[in-house]
């Protein structure tokens, strides 16, 4: 095999990754060596297909960045490494130093990604526009390259290793890349002159821009069956039970697969429903899934400790049980919050030990390190050089940059033994014998192809950036192709309808036969248990709980509980109380610094979502703003809402309006509405004033009077709203 660089273009299931072992075999065959080049998910796959063809030794799985590593080493111009945090980080200071104001870590986050794209295809920062977006990244991008100093990032190895000495020792015989579906500029030019000293061959899926392939191959076929359910449950019970009768041995009437004959594809919101249920159904099931450094054991206490706006669950990982217990049940968050429950419960004592525990001292590392070492951290260094990072950035505010670095770092999976559930993206380049594939529904797999916000399609093909590809490119199709093929054998399932309706699928499918019981609670069947409807003696949260409640109890009482994820409010991008010096970040966006600019005097200390206890009930407030001895009470909205503060929508403007009048440093009340880049409204009267008449009360106080004595019981009341509701597969409004 002489040397050269050899590539071979085909379809997803053409017989690649095949070719590709054959080639290897060869080698191996004669006691060579082979340097395997793939995607990190993909090495217990490779390994396990040359298991298959005996013991052979000699080959060596690397990714790409690995192989450059090698490089460097052999050649001697390793430096230190700058992971995906510290690139985070650090543009997070150049974006400072270029005099953008306060730096949020999604907005570094957004820099970092468009400058690794960049380095990718090598591309410097001097062939960017200097004027809009794209300048503000090419200075922030040259900012970075001197600030990393010593350090190499991933993408540095890359240029490096273009020029470094090719010492590699032992030399290998063979070079394969696989699994692939393209390959930038700067990888090819370094497997070109690699391909002068070893044979190279390249699989690939799209061929490069001027290259032309050693070997075409063509699609082979694919045993597809599509099977539709009714709805997301009952496909994942199909699933669970189709993969207990393919792992079942052949005398107990299975099929007798092996766990690792078998994969499943699963979009990531599915697959921690499907490990909830592995035990009751006895399934060796591996989760597939990359968790941040913060979703381990030891990092959830971290983040605990870092939340600006703590909860009764932060407070029991932290250890902190009896406060945490009481404000769980209560459902209340926040230091405020939280400080009062304390003083009313006599525990202050927990709260303050709560207190010193996440209050930073004056030497941050040294408290950092003592706080990990209090939560019973053991690598502490990988949390500590993330700490470091963040002070880099923001040492007056650290713990926000900190959290968010936390979140960055990547951990693989481990590899287990098991069925693979594995999200679409970690699915490319592996196969099995047979793969299920959930969720086959228009919209569900995609690469989600959008412009870049900093260079737009038709800059792309401009000038120095005509290396850099569009990111509008039509590869949907053949990602779909990819996923649908990932078995010999391939079951497409979907639901008939979803939470939101009905869905349509990618292929139109059959009702499968239904599969005998799989698990215990399936094939032992009790009798039917109808539970009686929910109770609470604890009182409820706030007034809109109560107003809620008398619509629907059981909607009231679901809602107090976190069953499904809420809409998050853009005013939370604002910080409490608002210091309009503090956001030049803000200033700087094209839609929100006017705003900012032309309402500065209602939102210079303004106070967000304040908790107001009661012994009764408690009042949420939007916003709330002194000046002397008037408040500005706001209700504050969504972009482009209209604003209903009438009784039957909403009580807590006009009970707190009542509330603040009767204070004796207080004159007057100024009510508002105020929706998202908006101007703030009156409401009503617009300002109010001791002994002023408040109608809306007449209506509101009966009302609440009338929920706060039938609170505690909690039975379904079906009505118009039911329409609007979102938890209607929950609903026991049948058995009224």
């Amino acid at each position: 095999m002489k040397p050269g660089l050899h590539i071979v273009q085909g379809p997803p299931a053409s017989g690649k990754t095949r070719l590709a072992l054959a080639w290897a075999l060869e080698v191996l065959g004669r006691r060579g060596r082979v340097f395997w080049v793939g995607l990190p998910h993909q090495r217990a796959y490779v390994y396990r297909l040359l298991s298959e063809e005996g013991a052979f030794l000699g080959l060596e799985f690397l990714s790409f960045q690995a192989l450059y590593y090698r490089v460097l080493a052999e050649a001697g111009w390793l430096k230190p490494l700058l992971p995906g945090a510290g690139r985070v980080a650090l543009v997070g200071e150049a974006l400072r130093r270029a005099g953008e104001g306060p730096v949020a870590p999604g907005e570094a986050r957004l820099f970092a990604r468009a400058i690794a794209e960049l380095k990718r295809y090598g591309i410097s920062p001097f062939a960017l526009p200097k004027e809009g977006e794209a300048g503000r990244l090419r200075r922030v991008y040259r900012l970075y390259e001197r600030l990393k100093a010593g350090s190499l990032d991933y993408d540095d190895f890359r240029h490096r290793a273009l020029k470094a000495p090719l010492r590699l020792f032992p030399w290998p015989d063979l070079v394969v890349v696989d699994g692939f579906r393209e390959v930038g500029p700067l990888d090819l030019r370094f497997l070109r002159r690699l391909s002068e000293r070893v044979p190279v061959l390249l699989t690939l899926e799209v061929l490069p821009e001027g290259c032309a392939p050693h070997r075409v191959l063509e699609a082979r076929p694919v045993a597809r069956r599509v099977f539709r359910l009714a709805n997301p449950v009952e496909e994942a019970r199909y699933l669970l039970r189709a993969l207990k009768r393919a792992l079942a041995p052949k005398a107990l009437g299975g099929e007798g697969l092996a766990p690792e004959d078998v994969l499943v594809v699963a979009p990531p919101e599915r697959i921690g429903g499907l490990m909830l249920l592995k035990d009751e159904y006895g399934l060796p099931l591996e989760d597939g899934r990359e968790r941040a450094l913060a979703e381990t054991e030891e990092g959830e206490r971290v983040l605990a400790l870092l939340n600006p706006f703590p909860t009764g669950r932060d407070l029991l990982a932290l250890g902190f049980s009896a406060l945490g217990r009481k404000a769980l049940r209560l459902g209340l968050a926040g230091e405020e919050a939280l400080r009062a429950l304390a003083e009313r419960e006599g525990l202050e004592a927990e709260w303050e030990a709560f207190l010193r525990l996440r209050t930073p001292g004056p030497d941050l590392e040294a408290w950092a390190e003592a706080a990990l070492e209090a939560l019973g951290v053991e690598a502490k260094e990988v949390f500590l050089s993330r700490f470091r990072m963040a002070l880099r950035v923001d040492r007056g505010e650290p713990l926000a940059w900190w959290r968010s670095l936390l979140l960055d770092e990547v951990l693989p999976p481990e590899v287990g033994r098991g069925v693979a559930v594995l999200p679409p993206l970690r699915a490319t380049g592996v196969r099995a014998r047979r793969a299920y594939v959930l969720e086959w529904v228009a919209g569900r797999y995609t690469l989600g192809e959008r412009e870049d916000y900093f260079l737009l399609e038709d800059l792309r093909e401009q000038g120095l950036l005509k290396g850099l590809p569009r990111r509008l490119r039509g590869l949907d199709p053949l990602f779909l192709e990819e996923l649908s093929t990932r078995g010999e054998e391939v079951v497409l399932l979907y639901p008939e309808a979803g939470p939101g309706g009905p869905v349509e699928p990618l292929v139109p499918g059959v009702r499968p036969q239904a599969l005998p019981p799989a698990s215990r609670l399936e094939a032992l069947p009790q009798a039917p248990f109808r539970p009686a409807h929910p109770t609470s003696p604890a009182s409820p949260p706030h007034a809109e709980v109560l107003r809620r409640y008398l619509e629907c109890p059981f909607r009231a009482y679901l809602e107090r509980y976190p069953l499904r994820d809420g809409e998050g409010s853009p005013w939370r991008a604002l910080p409490s109380p608002v210091d309009l010096g503090a956001l030049g970040g803000l200033f700087a966006d094209g839609r929100v610094g006017p705003w900012l600019r032309a309402h500065g005097a209602h939102l210079q200390g303004l106070r967000l979502y304040v908790l107001w206890p009661g012994r009764r009930y408690r009042l949420r407030l939007d916003g709330v703003r002194w000046e002397g001895r008037a408040v500005h009470l706001y209700r504050l909205l969504g972009e482009g809402a209209e604003p209903d503060l009438s009784p039957k929508r909403r009580w807590t403007e006009w009970l707190a309006l009542k509330a603040l009048l009767q204070r004796e440093d207080v004159e007057a009340v100024y009510l508002w509405a105020w929706p998202w880049l908006g101007r703030p409204r009156p409401v009503g009267k617009g300002v109010y004033r001791k002994g002023d008449a408040l109608p809306a009360l007449k209506e509101v106080e009966p009302l609440l009077e009338k929920a706060l004595r039938s609170w505690g019981a909690f039975p379904p009341r079906p009505g118009p709203h039911c329409h609007a509701c979102g938890l209607a597969d929950l609903c026991r409004k049948e058995e009224e």
